[in-house]
């Protein structure tokens, strides 16, 4: 079996330690999506209490001499998401990561991994559209309900 990474992810910082334990990656083409989102909470600046709680220590407070701050709070959860980055490389925002790869029983050419990896890296243009469709911009066939007949001629067997 062989296994690649693109480079483009390795830069990124999302290396095979990315995908958790159990991760499934399918067969054939896959396109996935993860959103990560941060919390905060805003706190009266040089403390980690909110206004609430600042309020409910000390009682009354002139406004005008009060800070507030947002801080990130570091969940267990954000901690177990960010460590499947390469150190310093967890985007510290909302954030969606779109990753797109392909799962075939026999290796291809070196040429037609190269291509696949254009086509979704490089934003490529793909080759001889009117072969595959007689609307500009639509790559994929029309679906088809299977009958259970071969496609091409021929008796079931």
């Amino acid at each position: 079996m062989e296994y690649r990474i693109s480079d483009l992810c390795l830069r990124d910082g999302i290396t095979w330690d990315w995908f958790p334990e159990n991760w499934s990656f399918g067969n054939g083409v896959t396109v996935h999506k993860t959103l990560a989102s941060l919390e905060f909470r805003t706190v009266v600046h040089g403390t980690d209490l909110t206004l609430d709680e600042y309020l409910a220590t000390f009682g009354v407070i002139k406004l005008a001499d009060m800070e507030l701050r947002r801080k990130h709070e570091r969940t267990e959860g954000w901690e177990k998401y960010e460590a499947r980055w390469l150190p310093g490389t967890c985007p510290q925002e909302n954030h969606v990561v779109h990753l797109t790869w392909l799962v075939t029983t026999h290796q291809l050419p070196e040429f037609a991994y190269n291509r696949i990896r254009d086509l979704i890296e490089g934003a490529a243009e793909p080759k001889e559209l009117e072969r595959y469709s007689s609307e500009p911009g639509k790559h994929f066939s029309v679906s088809r309900r299977y009958d259970g007949r071969p496609a091409y001629g021929g008796e079931r067997r």
